[in-house]
Formats: C-alpha cells, structure tokens, sequence
C-alpha cells in the first residue's frame, strides 16, 4: 500500500486516506460483488425523452412513490445503443411492438446491470430487457379499477343516451394538430363533397400532458356549439392505448354534452375513451366515413320524401284533373238537364191550355144545359103549381058550405111554399154558375201567360209541342203576355233547338222578345 495512503491523526493514530478514484473503483467493485449478474427492478418512468425513438442513447429516470404519491426513491437508468440492438430493445421505443410502447408514466419492470461509473461517480442502472407482461398487467389492474368505478357512477351509458343529430356538419375535432389523423380525417370529410365546417383544437395525444389537454379543449368545443366532437389519433401499442384508460379522460368524455365520437387507432383493443364515448371507430378515416355516411343517409331520405311528394302531388293533380273532367260533365249534364226541363215546362203548358179549352167548352155546354135543366125545372114546377091551384077551384066551389078564408089561407101557405121552393133551387144553381165561372178564369191562358209561361204556335195557329217537330227554316209564333214574335228556325244549333232571333212584330206593340221570358229557345 502507498505511504501517502496513510497518515497520522491529530491524536497520533493513523488513519486511511483515500482519492476519489480508489474510492469510485472500491465502490464499484463492491457493487459487482453485491450485484454480480443482472437484477429486476420495478419502477415509473419518468424524464422519457420525446424523441427517444431516434436517440442512440436514451437516459430517463426510475421512480417509486411513497403513500404521500410523491416519488421518494429514483434511480437513473440508461439504454445504451449498443444493448438496445443487442437485446433488440428498439421495438420498445419505436412502437413497432404491437402490444408494448416504453412512455412516461408507465409502471415497468426492467431487467439491467447495476452500473457504476468511477470516473463521474454516477450510479444507474443499464438496461438489457423489458418485461412488457408486467407492464400490461398493471394497465389491466388500473383499466379495472376505472371501469368498475365508471360502472358504479352510471358514466358508461350516459354518452349514449345523446341523440346524434341527423346533420353533423358542425364538427369540433381534437387530436395532434399538424399529424396523420388530422390529415386523414379532414380528408375524408372534404372528399364527401358536403359542407361540414371543421374546428381543431390541438392536444397531446399521448404522455401525461393528454388527460388534462384532451378535457380542456372537450370543455371549449362544447361551448362553441358543435354538432358532434371527434377525438382522433394515429396507430400505436397497446401502452399507447393506455393513456386513454384514465379515470378523468373518461369521466369528460361522459360527461360532455355533445355526442363524442373517439377513432384512437388501435385495431384490436378498445380504450376506455371508446367505451363511454357515443361511438368508436378504428381509425381517423372510419370516423370520417362514419359521419359522411350519416349525412348520406339524411341525404337519401329527404330524396326519397322527394320522391314520395311528387307521387302525391302527381296524383292530387289527376286527380283535380279528373274532378275538373267531372265537373265539365256534370255542367254540360246539368243545362242538358235545365233544357230538358224547360221543354217540360212548355210542354205541360201547352197541354194544360189544350185541357183548359176542353174544359171551358165543357163548362160552357155544361152551363148551358144546366141553364136549360133549371129554366125547364122552374117551369115544369110552376106549371104543376097552377094545375094545383086550378083544381083547388072547383074543389072550392063545390065545397061552398066551407069558410072562403080558410080556402084563402090555404092558397096563400100554397103560394109561400112555391115561392121558397123556387128560390132554393135557383139560388144553388147560381152558386153552381159562380164556381163554373171561378174556374173558368183560373184555366184562362192569358193567366198562364202573365204568370211568365209563352205559347209557341205554328203559322196555322197550332199549338207547337216538341222541339223535334221544328225543321229550319219554319215560321213559329211565340206568344207572350204583352204580345207576340214571329221567328224563324234556324239549322246548325249544337244543343238541338231552334234559335230566335229578336224581332219586332206582333200585335203586343212590336217590343224586342226578353232575354228573360224566353222559354223554348235561347
């Protein structure tokens, strides 16, 4: 041993005196006989670079946290190059391990070398394996935890409970401003050709920065109004996956508003973002898809309500076309009907005058005999009652011995009777004559025609009672209360009948015939 390595204490004893190298080198050898091989150490990463995917070298550091939450222990730790091609540690940090990514935060369980290097006296460990069971273990226990108490606090259900909008143009989308997912999603979205109206806010979409920026710009589209938000982001591991299993992530997500729609990118796991969120999709595109589909299907409905309208529409005009048809049927039934019934109407009255006259005559034959009936009655009674009193003269004579006043009184009750039974039978008859008389001026046709009924003859004076009767150009006689006008039929009348001409004539002071007293033709 060198003498410089010993001294003496102010006491007089000696004592030992080491440099720091000697130290460092003691140190170390002392470390590799406590440590001789390898060791597995379980800790939270903390310090990862963002960028350790493309260093040669990666330092981060080791935690373990107290009961406070607080990180009372660390260790640095390092993966060298060498070991990481060695032990091909790469896919670790690259992401090309389809279950497991190195990341902030990550509870790992670490195979290294404890390392000490004498020169800066600096302790760490070297890492030279992973053990990415553990790590996923540990995410599943803490994904559990999150689940059970989303489950306990009704939070799973409640995004769904939302009605999509039937429209989701307006779109608030939240992801890594400037990456793959945005590119892929507003692609999509812009390729439908629809108008959606796209807002980004920008967030960390992975790391221990993700949970509180995600619910923050959640919280600020749900302000804005949006439609639907959209929360996106590329590929990645199963631990990539893991920063959105957090409890408080998933507690805004069901909690917001507005229905959220989550496309994280993994394709065989799902997140517990996906879970509570209104709907998942795989990647950016299949969220975009998802929405244009949805506009699509709007799209299809209004077209085939289009569809459905013009049909009806279609058929209310045949069948107002139809109902029109009608109508002008139902208008050319209708003057056939009005033209039959005045052809009727002159009809009845010509056989009504016709009827009258017969019974005016009748009536007039009849009085006349009833005339002659009475006249002969009158007499033939008369003459009885003289006859009587004829043969009450001799009868009186012979009976001299009766009084001359009894005889007397007898003539004279003779004479009263005679005279009442005269009075009785005519006046009845003269009752006969008065009603005789009263419907005589009742059938007159002169009271038909103030009544506003014509009476058309022909040139002989005829009473004219069919239409069909009438060839062009025969003379006619239409007879009106305050005269008459002579007409001519004319050919050629689509309804059938004869026109009119107004004329002067007649006996009634030679007035124009009245459009309103017409009966026959128009």
């Amino acid at each position: 041993m060198s003498p410089e390595l010993f001294a003496e204490s102010p006491g007089g004893s000696r004592r030992r005196i080491l440099g720091v190298r000697e130290l460092n080198e003691s140190i170390s050898a002392a470390l590799k006989t406590a440590f001789p091989g390898t060791v597995w150490v379980k800790g939270e990463v903390q310090r990862l670079p963002a960028d350790a995917a493309r260093r040669s070298h990666v330092y981060f550091e080791l935690h373990e946290t107290g009961t406070s939450g607080a990180a009372e222990f660390q260790i640095p730790v390092g993966l060298m190059g060498w070991d990481r091609q060695r032990y091909g540690l790469g896919r670790y940090l690259d992401g090309t391990d389809p279950d497991f990514q190195l990341a902030d935060r990550m509870e790992v369980c670490l195979e290294a070398q404890v390392d000490f290097y004498p020169p800066f006296g600096k302790l760490s460990l070297k890492v030279v394996g992973i053990d990415p069971t553990y790590s996923l273990g540990r995410l599943e226990a803490r994904r559990r935890e999150v689940l059970a108490y989303l489950t306990a606090e009704g939070l799973l259900e409640k995004q769904s409970a939302l009605t999509l909008p039937r429209l989701p143009l307006r779109v608030g989308l939240i992801t890594a401003a400037g990456s793959a997912a945005e590119r892929d999603f507003i692609t999509g979205l812009e390729a439908s050709g629809r108008p959606f109206q796209i807002t980004l806010r920008g967030a960390k979409m992975q790391g221990d920065q993700l949970e509180a920026e995600v619910s923050r710009a959640l919280a600020a589209h749900a302000r804005s109004g949006v439609d639907v938000i959209v929360i996106t982001r590329g590929g990645g591991s199963r631990a990539d996956l893991s920063w959105f299993d957090q409890k408080d992530l998933a507690v805004a997500i069901a909690g917001c508003p507005v229905p959220v729609i989550t496309a994280i990118g993994h394709e065989i796991d799902r997140s517990i973002a996906d879970l509570v969120a209104h709907h998942s999709c795989k990647t950016p595109t299949a969220a975009a898809e998802f929405l244009v589909d949805r506009i699509e299907e709007a799209a299809d409905l209004v077209e085939e309500a289009a569809a459905r309208l013009a049909l009806r529409v279609a058929s209310l005009l045949d069948q107002a076309a139809a109902d029109l048809a009608v109508g002008d049927r139902l208008a050319r039934l209708a003057h056939r009907i009005q033209l039959d019934a005045s052809l009727r109407r002159q009809e009845l009255a010509a056989r009504l005058q016709d009827r009258v006259a017969g019974r005016l005559a009748g009536a007039a034959a009849g009085l006349g005999r009833l005339e002659a009936r009475l006249s002969g009655t009158a007499s033939g009674r008369l003459a009885a009652r003289r006859a009587e009193l004829t043969t009450l003269v001799p009868r009186l004579a012979r009976a001299g011995n009766r009084p001359l006043s009894g005889a007397s009184q007898d003539l004279s009750r003779l004479c009263v009777r005679l005279d009442r039974a005269s009075e009785g039978v005519l006046g009845r008859r003269g009752k006969d004559l008065e009603h005789a008389a009263v419907k005589v001026r009742l059938m007159d046709p002169a009271r038909l025609l103030a009544r506003g009924y014509t009476l058309t003859l022909d040139r002989e004076g005829r009473t004219l009672r069919s239409a069909g009767s009438l060839a062009p150009g025969r003379h006619i006689l239409t007879r009106f209360p305050d005269g008459e006008v002579p007409s001519i039929v004319q050919a050629g009348d689509p309804a059938g009948s004869p026109r009119t001409p107004n004329r002067k004539g007649g006996k009634g002071g030679g007035k124009e015939a009245d459009p309103g007293q017409e009966s026959l033709f128009r």
